[in-house]
């Protein structure tokens, strides 16, 4: 079986799409495949259910769900293993490649040693690779505080890799390639200088020297208005370059 949480919540089996459509049953499997090992206590998943106002028969209802998404899944197919009851909770057991966060996880990593070993084209391709699984924010169609609470480290690692990428394709001459995304990134995330700052630089190096200095100014004002702060050291730094190219 594969399941998918680099967006809304998405369960395959043999190629064929499985609809689980109860709202709770969602988020209980969102909860149990974000935990540790898959194991999750019958307290988490009320929890990732109704956040702080479970109603008196929420632990039956739980069961009752887990239960129905045992049924859905030995119907597609799947081993008797799959989710099973365990002392105070379940436990969800699946391969390792059958969760899109735990494949983006080894794509990152994979990425990071090349890059350290000096392979930066190699290394782009992993980040690409692994970058393109996500759909959307992760479980966008779920509201739950605990599950979302579950989920912002997977959002930072996914802005880190793509600033990851972004350093080495600006270090092998693909900046003109890069701005579009940049400039998306950067509108949503505008307090996130190290993006702004590629930007910045894939702008310059790509002639573009004005629109490189409107983006810093958008930046430094974003910063001064939003934050009262003042840009970075290295974005004061490459401030002045620009001005400095500029006059010549």
């Amino acid at each position: 079986m594969k399941f998918a949480i680099l967006g809304p919540l998405e369960v395959s089996a043999s190629g064929r799409r499985i609809n689980v459509p109860g709202t709770r049953e969602r988020k209980i499997l969102a909860a149990l495949l974000l935990a540790a090992g898959g194991r999750s206590s019958l307290d988490r998943l009320v929890g990732a259910v109704w956040d702080a106002n479970p109603p008196a028969t929420a632990r039956k209802q739980v069961q009752n769900c887990v239960a129905g998404l045992r049924r859905r899944f030995l119907r597609a197919g799947a081993r008797p293993e799959i989710l099973e009851t365990r002392p105070g909770g379940y436990q969800l057991s699946i391969g390792h490649d059958e969760l899109d966060a735990r494949v983006f996880v080894e794509r990152v990593n994979t990425a990071r040693l090349a890059t350290t070993a000096g392979r930066a084209e190699e290394a782009t391709v992993h980040y690409r690779v692994a970058l393109a699984m996500w759909r959307g924010p992760v479980l966008e169609d779920l509201d739950s505080q605990s599950v979302a609470a579950s989920t912002a480290w997977l959002a930072e690692l996914q802005l880190s890799a793509s600033e990851e990428c972004f350093d080495l394709e600006l270090r092998t001459g693909r900046h003109k390639q890069i701005v579009g995304d940049l400039l998306q990134l950067c509108a949503e995330f505008p307090a996130r200088e190290r993006l702004h700052g590629q930007l910045i630089l894939a702008l310059h190096r790509s002639g573009r020297q004005v629109d490189a200095y409107t983006a810093y100014r958008r930046l430094h004002r974003h910063l001064a208005d939003e934050l009262g702060v003042d840009p970075s050291a290295d974005l004061l730094r490459l401030r002045d370059c620009l001005l400095t190219r500029q006059s010549r």
